[in-house]
């Protein structure tokens, strides 16, 4: 059984140490295998080889998988041939667990789950509990967090049916890391706090250690750096008394780093020249990171820009030979800003290039991730429906074999006489009332597709909210490169636009009501983002809002946020030159007699002239007037006090709350 480990190097073997130390650990591990093999060959009774197979298996589970899945296969020949369950059971879990660190996903769910359903005939729930949680560890270092979370929070519930505290705070931990990749650090830190309670109870030093750092470093990620300061001073103490050398250094330069976010330079360059000095014999990789990411940024802080560039290329270089992207990504920033400072621009650029590269790679493996993720929850979702219709088929067939069964034998008695007959008459009477409950069962299974499916449905307005906020960041990361100020002025119309249809799918996965969107809510929401977008600041621009409390189909409220979005930009952008006072938009939605009014007004120079009285010419105005004929709306625009703007649209699909 595994645990998914801490994210400060707790899955790295030291290659190199003291030489005591490398040889005497050497010598122990070829005796503790040949003492397994010799175990194997000289065992009479069968049980006895399958045990050391077992643990022979296990041996080899991180270094050579291939020998892992030899033995293992072997003890499930030996379990087979004596029908030996539990064995067969054990075998298949090591085979699944050797093919995850293989890298092959498919072929690890397939043995886990085969040895699951022996685990299940056998009812032993604790046992069931450790395979369940090794799909959950399974899925996710495939990047599933999803189907992680939701087989780690199963195995919780049988682990608390056995009441084991060691593999219930096992657990908690595994769903906490779980929830920290998928940044919901409210959940993440839950579930760390109560496994750091169990094990505090139980005396667990190296589980509190390791919970102890996952807590660290979830608050550096949240940039809470005297929480982070704390736990990881916390866990220097526990590292220093189980003399654990790797953990030691990571904390320390933790603190370092947690230091140093806190503007303590002296103290944070104290601590992390300690981290290095311990970490390079213990090649401890992501420890060394860490340290040359904050001695680089020490060093710019100073003005020493030359060794600043010495330690982020330090940094960029372990990250690029242990393939971790997001580092590199870091690295590359830091040195296109560091030699751009030294004013060395043609190396500034080469690396502002070559952040752009990583930095696109990551956004698209992110968004492959999510939709692998996705993809596999619906499979998941559709397996799980499948497995109840069909359980829900065989139930019902065996009701039905068994009632011909009854029928048949009722004939038989009712030879007999009348007793018989009325024998007959009740037992049916029976079997009618069992099919209805199996009816109703019925009914239940489908209420739960259905719930299913809603779930479903939210998740989807989730990936794609999360789509178009990606591409609103795409439009925004490339404004930044963009000297033409009409160009410069597209792309951020563009942005707003995809930000009014990201609002929409944010309030669906929000709402219960899937189909339906709250106007008041979106239209606030809206007007917020496009203030923000033109940097209007609090009070320079008075908006008032007269918006009739409606819940409209997602149908009207897309080309209606768009059209919004048109004319609000135009009066923050045209509206209102120069430094004049009292300025104010108003933005009217209701219903009148069955006709929807959507108006804009504002107070400011009016409309020019010579425009027509359904726009102009421009793609905001063609967009606004394609909208309409599709709707069959109607549009007017005229002065009065300033720009006046109305549109009617009959027979619109609404819900009144």
């Amino acid at each position: 059984m595994r645990f998914i480990a801490s994210g400060l190097a707790k899955n790295y073997y030291c290659l190199l140490w003291f030489c005591l130390f490398s040889i005497i650990d050497s010598k122990a591990q070829v005796s503790e295998n040949d003492s397994l093999l010799h175990v194997y060959k000289t065992a009479i009774h069968d049980s006895t080889k399958i045990n050391a197979l077992h643990s022979l298996a296990i041996f080899y589970y991180e270094t050579h998988a291939d020998s892992t899945l030899y033995y293992a296969k072997a003890a499930l020949l030996i379990a087979e041939k004596n029908k030996d369950l539990p064995g067969q059971a054990r075998s298949l879990q090591i085979m699944g667990v050797a093919f995850d660190y293989k890298g092959n996903l498919d072929s690890c769910l397939h043995y886990l789950g085969e040895s699951l359903k022996i685990y299940e005939s056998l009812k032993l729930p604790e046992k069931q509990a450790h395979v369940i949680s090794d799909i959950g560890v399974a899925w996710y270092y495939s990047g599933n967090y999803e189907l992680a979370i939701r087989n780690q929070l199963k195995a919780l519930e049988f682990r608390k049916q056995v009441g084991n505290k060691k593999y219930i705070s096992n657990s908690m931990n595994n769903i906490g890391v779980a929830y920290r990749a998928k940044k919901d650090y409210t959940a993440a830190i839950n579930f760390f706090r109560q496994s750091l309670a169990l094990k505090e109870e139980a005396g667990d030093n190296q589980g509190i250690l390791n919970t102890t750092m996952n807590i660290g470093s979830l608050y550096q990620s949240r940039q809470v750096y005297d929480s982070a300061f704390y736990f990881a001073e916390k866990g220097l103490q526990i590292a220093k008394k189980l003399n654990a050398k790797k953990d030691i250094a990571s904390c320390l330069a933790n603190m370092g780093d947690a230091l140093l976010n806190m503007n303590r330079v002296p103290e944070a360059e104290k601590l992390l020249k300690q981290a290095e000095e311990m970490a390079i014999p213990l090649n401890h990789t992501q420890c060394l990171i860490t340290v040359y990411h904050g001695m680089g940024n020490i060093r710019t802080k100073q003005g020493n820009l030359q060794e600043a560039i010495y330690y982020y290329q330090k940094g960029l270089d372990l990250s690029a030979a242990n393939g971790r992207k997001e580092l590199m990504l870091n690295f590359t920033d830091k040195l296109a800003e560091t030699y751009k400072a030294l004013r060395s621009y043609d190396k500034a650029l080469r690396f502002r290039d070559s952040s752009t590269a990583i930095s696109g790679g990551l956004l698209n493996a992110e968004n492959l991730r999510q939709i692998n993720e996705m993809t596999a929850v619906y499979q998941f979702n559709e397996k799980e429906k499948l497995i109840i219709l069909l359980n829900a088929e065989k139930n019902v067939a065996a009701s039905m074999a068994g009632r011909r069964k009854k029928e048949r034998n009722y004939f038989i008695v009712a030879a007999i006489g009348f007793l018989g007959i009325a024998g007959f008459a009740y037992k049916a009477y029976a079997a009618n009332r069992k099919k209805k409950e199996e009816l109703n069962r019925k009914n239940i299974v489908i209420q739960k597709s259905l719930a299913e499916k809603e779930v479903l449905m939210k998740e989807i307005h989730h990936r794609v909210k999360n789509n178009l906020q990606v591409v609103s960041s795409l439009l925004s990361l490339q404004s930044n490169y963009i000297k033409d100020e009409q160009a410069l002025d597209a792309v951020n119309e563009s942005r707003n636009r995809v930000q009014s249809m990201a609002l929409i799918h944010q309030n669906l996965y929000q709402e219960d009501n899937l189909t339906g969107i709250d106007v008041q809510d979106y239209i606030s929401k809206l007007s917020d983002n496009l203030f923000a977008s033109y940097n209007i600041r609090p009070g320079e621009i008075k908006l008032l809002k007269e918006i009739e409390q409606l819940n409209l189909d997602v149908d009207i409220v897309v080309p209606i946020g768009l059209i919004l979005n048109e004319l609000i930009s135009n009066s923050l952008k045209y509206a209102f030159p120069g430094n004049t006072s009292d300025k104010m938009i108003k933005v009217v939605l209701k219903d009148i007699n069955g006709t929807l009014l959507l108006a804009v007004y504002d107070n400011g120079k009016g409309l020019p002239v010579n425009i027509s009285a359904a726009g102009n010419d421009s793609f905001g105005f063609k967009m606004i007037d394609a909208f309409l004929k599709k709707l069959n709306g109607t549009i007017r625009r005229y002065n009065e006090d300033g720009a006046r703007t109305e549109i009617e649209i009959p027979d619109y699909k609404k819900e009144i709350i």
